[in-house]
This record gives C-alpha cells, structure tokens and sequence, in this order.
C-alpha cells in the first residue's frame, strides 16, 4: 500500500513539474485546445496499426483525441516514467497482447529526483534506462513474440530548456536508448527527422504537440510494421 502510494505520489509531482503548463498553456491534453483539433474523422492509421500498442507518458497520451488510432491501442498517463511503467503497466501490455509495442518514454524521466523510496536519485539517466531494460525484459519474458520498438526522446524548445535545465540532457539520454536497443535486441527508432523537416510542432509549453506531430510520427512507425 505504501509503495501504491508513493508511486501515485510520484506521479502526481512529475506531471505537475513537467506537464502542469500543459493545461495552464493549452497543451495537448486541453480539451479546449485549438491546436487539438482532431485530424480526421476516420481513424486513419488503425488498420496499419491494428495489432500495435503504445506505451509511454504524455506524449503518448497527445494520441487520445487525435482520431488516428483507436485509444485502445494506447497505454499512457502523463507523469508517467519507466520505474512507474514497471510498477503498473506491465499486466496492462500482456493483456492486450499486442504483435507490436512502441515505447516512448524519457521526457519525465530526466526531471526525476527521488525513487520511490523517496531516495535521491544522483544519475536520472542511467537510473532511467535501467528500468526501461527491465520493463522491456519483462514485456520479452511475458510475449516473446512481440517486436519492441523504442522511440528517441523528442527535443524540446529554447523556452522549455530554459524553464526545465535537465533537457539539455535529451542528446545523452538517446545515446543511452541507442545502446539499450542494441542490448536488448529491440528497434530503436530516431525521431529527429521529424523535428528536421518541421520547426512549429510543439504547442506553447515547448514539450508537447500539436495533431500534426501525430500524423507524422504514424507514417514514420508504419514502416516498421509493414
């Protein structure tokens, strides 16, 4: 029980650290947003990605109301980290047995200062990845059939690494993605080129997204289920 708690508690710290704006700003997961609008009536994608899942943090999240792929197909909660994906979502991925996973996590997980024991963490990063092999071991052990496929952290802008210092360390910490993937035999997938391409994706917080960034990271995944 106390261990629940201290895992909701958490949460709630990271979310209100890293995503609070969201909603004060207009983010992604405003309702009323106008960027928020969704991109189509039909769900576009669902068919390409008809036995996929995607697992992650608010980033994720940005994927309800899109209209692309049905929610189902999604698992993520805002403040969400690996160390907390091991803790609570694991059962949730088994049970969807899924053909593909996406992962996206990181954005939070370089904001964090305490596990959860409440003991400082001195190396967000490694403290990071080392959970994110865990969770990824336990999807393996659980559907060995399934293929993993870890997304890159997306940068964040000028604005927001002014406001949260701790993305400067973005670059490093998919460093670290890269050579998890490599261990791990899983896919890694950088998602720089969209950001290459695209310079007016992100939504006032500097963080997350507006619809369009959805539609463009599905034609980048799809070539990896097709």
């Amino acid at each position: 029980m106390l261990k629940k708690a201290s895992i909701f508690l958490l949460m709630g710290v990271i979310a209100m650290t890293a995503t609070a704006c969201v909603d004060n700003k207009n983010g992604i997961t405003t309702p009323e947003n106008a960027e928020n609008k969704t991109i189509s009536d039909d769900y576009m994608y669902d068919s390409i990605f008809k036995n996929s899942l995607f697992v992650g943090d608010s980033i994720t999240e940005g994927f309800f109301n899109q209209e692309l792929i049905d929610d189902t197909k999604v698992i993520a909660d805002k403040g969400k980290i690996t160390v907390l994906a091991l803790e609570t979502d694991v059962n949730d991925v088994v049970a969807k047995n899924p053909d593909h996973v996406f992962m996206n996590f990181g954005i939070n997980d370089l904001l964090i200062r305490m596990d959860l024991d409440g003991k400082p963490v001195t190396d967000p990063i490694q403290f990071s990845i080392d959970h994110y092999s865990a969770f990824i071991q336990k999807i393996k052990k659980e559907l060995p059939s399934a293929h993993i496929h870890i997304l890159s952290v997306t940068p964040v802008t000028k604005e927001a690494l002014q406001e949260y210092p701790q993305y400067k360390h973005i670059d490093a910490y998919n460093t670290k993605l890269q050579a998890l993937a490599i261990t791990e035999e899983v896919e890694f997938i950088d998602l720089s080129s969209i950001f290459e391409k695209r310079s007016d994706l992100h939504v006032e917080d500097g963080v997350h997204f507006k619809a369009d960034f959805y539609k463009l990271l599905l034609e980048q995944l799809k070539t990896s289920v097709q």
